[in-house]
């Protein structure tokens, strides 16, 4: 790994524990002023790793993925004020993991057996299913089961990756899990107005392992192709 991407990669990290651990303490004002600077700092140790040298597309969908994922993190900062940058939030995030399916799905051609076939179906009957849980009326409903479909397939690639024995397969599935956790935390709240104590660190703190875990296979996969 070049020097810039590993020092690139340290201040994520310390960025990341830095709004970790005072979300933890109960500070909710200095980690609005950081938050902005966490996917930034994550995309630079990627694509400092990446540029000039490797795949242009690929690294092209990855830049763009992390760009809609770090709009979103901003937006999301103002759900309390109106419920239009939550949405807005779930927009951008939406799209930035069709970009990461971009990334994910290069090379893998069709589906080889019933196992990968089911893994990509999955998605479109579990994700409606979850939405209607939270009972967010008809059109938030449709917009969290699209959301979530996308997110499933990240999760499905993984299990398709592991299965090809594709390296860093577990990172991509771990990361499309706890993606899924942190915004189902998320969606609690909004939805079901149930909170708990440490759960904006802890949503937090899975968000951010679930982007080191998937940019980071993203980026070694594009190094080798």
């Amino acid at each position: 790994m070049k020097k810039s991407a590993r020092i690139a990669g340290w201040v994520f990290l310390a960025i990341a524990l830095t709004d970790v651990i005072l979300l933890a303490a109960g500070n909710e004002t200095l980690p609005v002023y950081i938050k902005p600077f966490l996917i930034p700092s994550l995309a630079a140790a990627a694509l400092l790793s990446l540029l000039p040298e490797h795949k242009v597309r690929l690294t092209a969908l990855l830049a763009c993925g992390l760009l809609f994922h770090n709009v979103g993190d901003i937006l999301l900062l103002f759900d309390g004020r109106n419920f239009l940058f939550f949405a807005l939030g779930l927009g951008c995030f939406f799209i930035g993991h069709l970009f990461y399916l971009g990334v994910l799905s290069s090379g893998l051609g069709k589906a080889k057996n019933w196992k990968e076939i089911c893994s990509l179906i999955a998605p479109f009957i579990i994700a409606p299913l979850a939405a209607l849980a939270f009972n967010a009326g008809v059109p938030m409903t449709i917009a969290l089961a699209v959301y979530s479909i996308a997110l499933l397939l990240v999760a499905a690639m993984g299990a398709i990756w592991i299965m090809r024995r594709r390296p860093f397969g577990w990172r991509v599935l771990a990361g499309g899990l706890l993606f899924m956790f942190s915004d189902l935390l998320i969606a609690i709240k909004v939805f079901s107005g149930i909170d708990f104590p440490l759960r904006h660190a802890t949503v937090i703190a899975t968000y951010l392992a679930a982007e080191w875990l998937l940019v980071s296979a993203m980026t070694r996969w594009i190094q080798k192709r």
